[in-house]
């Protein structure tokens, strides 16, 4: 079973040192809610912070505008895109149809280094599952959570990687950027979730290894299409409270 905390492939087009250690800075304080949505995201602060010049800073900036995760507002700046209900039901959709597709040619291409690394990924999500039921709680804390999102992520990804499909890679993992934020900062990651990505996870490895497309293309849109409902439901309270407030 893994010792370290897996990490998901990475298919991002962001290049060069500073800019990606400015791009990873700035979607992790987005990601942990330092920077919530309407947050003002200022170039000459980050620059600053991270003791680098502003250039990358600005390039890993204009890399997450194209991402859809930052937004520029006319005389005030650039800002933390708040995310809207059809955009949020949009993207599970694509994922849906992307992340299917690629589990049905992964069963396909059946290859041992694919199925070992989808393995521990489950493996890792299996662990968590267990700290949290010797240590009797029930939400998953921040290291936890961060372990969790790194291994679910890791699966994802790996499956998509494994169609060799570059462009389909980098569409999936913006569109699971975007929904993984608003997932991470306003769903609850109790046991129910955790056990509910584990199992899922753990049918659609089998249903891999076993060469069975159709079944692992059948509980990829699951998995994905419950992650919506669950979304999309948070959403829509979050809409009630600020309109009755």
């Amino acid at each position: 079973m893994p010792s370290r905390q897996q990490k998901a492939p990475s298919s991002s087009p962001v290049s060069g040192t500073l800019v990606q250690k400015a791009y990873d800075h700035i979607q992790e304080a987005i990601l942990s809610g330092q920077l919530p949505a309407g947050s003002v995201v200022s170039e000459a602060l980050l620059a600053k912070n991270l003791g680098i010049s502003r250039t990358p800073v600005g390039e890993a900036i204009r890399q997450l505008w194209r991402e859809g995760l930052v937004q520029q507002v006319p005389r005030y700046g650039t800002i933390v895109k708040p995310i809207e209900r059809r955009e949020l039901i949009e993207l599970y959709e694509m994922r849906a149809a992307l992340e299917s597709y690629a589990a049905g040619k992964a069963a396909e291409r059946f290859e041992e280094q694919t199925i070992d690394r989808l393995q521990e990924f489950c493996d890792v999500m299996h662990t968590i599952a267990e700290e949290l039921e010797s240590a009797g709680v029930n939400e998953l804390d921040e290291s936890r959570l961060s372990r969790f999102i790194a291994a679910d992520m890791a699966f994802h990804m790996t499956i998509v990687d494994s169609v060799g499909n570059r462009r389909m890679a980098e569409s999936v993992q913006t569109m699971r950027t975007v929904s993984r934020i608003f997932r991470a900062r306003r769903v609850k990651h109790d046991q129910k979730v955790v056990h509910r990505a584990r199992n899922y996870h753990r049918e659609i490895l089998e249903a891999i290894r076993s060469r069975d497309g159709e079944r692992a293309r059948q509980k990829m849109a699951e998995h994905i299409n419950i992650s919506m409902a669950e979304s999309v439901k948070h959403l829509d309270q979050e809409s009630e409270r600020y309109s009755s407030s």
